[in-house]
């Protein structure tokens, strides 16, 4: 018999060997794979018309009598490696540990009495958090197993830390990186040792067969696993209940695009529009740091609303997103900026402009002495980021500090960060948080980008709220950043039917799908844009063969078509399926 096996080590799809006796799907087997031996997990029987002149590697021998994979994480994986076409091995890597599918011995997972259950859905929108933690706390008191799912890691060791004793006894917190702890929480975890996961986005294979699972903040673009799937771990959440016939609960301040047209929340409270200040960036005083091309607008009514809170003795937030001195920098005879030796992507300052990062790989290299296109020796800062505004607030407040994460004991007065700064809302209780240049963060070009600023515009005034507070949203901007402010006011009921009329006129995510393909060759690339022309599919390609090229469509069975015969060629493709 012939038979199917995912090579997760590999991270191949689908390899086929002859086996002497019947296996059932999911058992691991070690299968020859070049001239080097692996584990792998047999997917059932294949259905390849293998022609007689092939031939086929046998099993060279059986590891487990039955799957040690729980029912449910093995369709999960089988989903996503379909759904994300990345393949059943890959995908497989991604949710199941390394030592399960390197062959390590494991126990099948135990066997649980339960009464059959029915898939039901339900959310739970209220911008006050300790609203959400008291939800949550009565959810978890209820009987039967609950994964937890939170967007940080952080955030989940927050909530864990503040259960109470009775439910802390029963509850693991997942850990948040590939190492030993985590082997250990999954072994304990498939044992049946505990009846709650609190995890961050990782946890959510964490072999539990949940009864209720629960994904707070489940709008929040952290959800989405990097790497191989690329997808959030809410649309894994919801597939994988519906499996289980589970209770799906979805959580946060503002539902995502998807969660809203599927299930068509309620929203119970708007801002009070007397904290929200709008504040034009025309009739600004517009300073500027020196070797800096470029201004940061600082309008009279910043000035006079931080003064007020300051002199009150509230912290005050000032969010520019961008950091170091500069931007860019450029030359000031040719205007070409400085790239980045290892992307070729533009470079910005830091380190007081002595030391150049990129903006899109992280490298670092040192300033350079001239422009290396023309050979012109005067450059440029273009564009001044949070360390030229350090500069520029000094000139306002003597009490100024810059958070770039980590520790924020002791931080108070004015305070200069980027959307990062959103995380100290809970600690320092600012009583003013101002964006300095909306426009900036809607100049993205991705069909995300105006729901993911409206998204930071509602957290800003909302996280680590409580019903008492006095907190006021300033917003610097021009036209198109006022309009978002004033839906900041009018509430996500508003906001997002708009958001969705646009959507819904380009079939853009949730009513269609973005395939984004990036290629580590140019001949890769330029057949993959002839197959999907040949195929009638409209190909969006930015021009640059260091970007990847977009396919936007109503279905993915055209693309998926197209792309599964490629899923071998994984080191040479990478496909993000944005579906929200």
């Amino acid at each position: 018999m012939l038979v199917d096996v995912a090579v997760p080590e590999m991270s191949l799809n689908s390899l086929t060997y002859d086996c002497p006796v019947n296996i059932r799907p999911g058992v691991r087997v070690i299968v020859e794979v070049g001239r080097s031996l692996h584990a792998g997990f047999v997917l059932g029987q294949s259905e390849k018309d293998l022609p007689p002149s092939v031939k086929v590697k046998a099993v060279e021998g059986v590891i487990d009598d039955v799957p040690v994979i729980p029912p449910d994480i093995w369709e999960l994986s089988l989903w996503a490696g379909r759904v994300c076409m990345c393949g059943n091995g890959a995908a497989m890597k991604a949710l199941i540990p390394r030592p399960v599918y390197m062959g390590e011995k494991v126990n099948p997972p135990p066997e649980r009495e339960e009464t059959p259950g029915k898939f039901t859905s339900r959310t739970f929108f209220n911008p006050l958090d300790n609203e959400r933690v008291n939800f949550f706390l009565d959810e978890l008191n209820k009987p039967g197993r609950t994964l937890i799912l939170f967007p940080q890691k952080e955030a989940a060791k927050e909530f864990f830390m503040s259960l109470p004793d009775t439910l802390k006894a029963d509850a693991l917190l997942w850990p948040s990186s590939s190492s030993p702890k985590l082997w250990q929480a999954w072994r304990e975890v498939h044992a049946g040792k505990f009846r709650i996961v609190v995890a961050p986005p990782g946890g959510i294979a964490a072999p539990l067969s949940p009864q209720r699972i629960i994904i707070e903040d489940e709008a929040s673009p952290a959800y989405v696993l990097p790497y191989t799937l690329n997808i959030s771990a809410r649309s894994l959440a919801g597939q994988r209940a519906s499996y289980l016939q589970a209770e799906f609960i979805t959580a946060g301040r503002i539902p995502s695009l998807k969660t809203y047209v599927r299930t068509s929340p309620t929203e119970h409270l708007k801002p009070d529009r007397k904290n929200i200040i709008l504040a034009d960036i025309h009739a600004s005083h517009k300073e500027q740091v020196h070797g800096t091309e470029g201004h940061i607008p600082l309008t009279f009514s910043l000035i006079k609303h931080t003064y007020r809170e300051l002199a009150q003795s509230h912290s005050v937030i000032w969010i520019l997103d961008r950091t170091g001195g500069a931007s860019e920098v450029f030359c000031g005879n040719c205007g070409g900026t400085v790239k980045c030796l290892k992307c070729g992507a533009a470079m910005q300052a830091v380190s007081e402009g002595s030391i150049l990062r990129c903006r899109k790989c992280g490298a670092v290299r040192v300033m350079p002495d001239k422009c290396e296109s023309c050979g012109y020796g005067l450059l440029s800062g273009r564009r001044p980021g949070l360390d030229a505004l350090a500069e520029i607030a000094g000139r306002y407040c003597n009490d100024v500090h810059v958070y770039d994460g980590g520790k924020s004991s002791g931080l108070h007065g004015l305070i200069l960060s980027t959307r990062r700064g959103l995380e100290l809302c809970g600690r320092v209780k600012p009583g003013l948080i101002a964006w300095l240049d909306l426009d900036a963060e809607l100049r993205g070009q991705a069909h995300t980008t105006r729901y993911n600023v409206f998204m930071m515009l509602w957290e800003s005034y909302w996280r680590g709220r409580d019903s008492n507070s006095g907190r006021k949203v300033l917003v610097q901007s021009r036209m198109s950043g006022m309009r978002l402010a004033v839906f900041l006011s009018q509430g996500w009921g508003k906001f997002i039917p708009d958001e969705l009329k646009s959507r819904r006129e380009f079939i853009l995510p949730p009513y269609g799908y973005i395939t984004e393909l990036e290629f580590g060759s140019k001949i890769a690339r330029e057949e993959m844009i002839d197959s999907f022309m040949a195929a009638g599919i409209f190909v969006m390609d930015p021009g640059d063969d260091k970007l990847p090229i977009y396919v936007n469509t109503e279905s993915l069975d055209a693309v998926r078509k197209i792309l599964e015969p490629k899923l071998s060629l994984r080191n040479s493709i990478k496909i993000t399926v944005r579906s929200e």
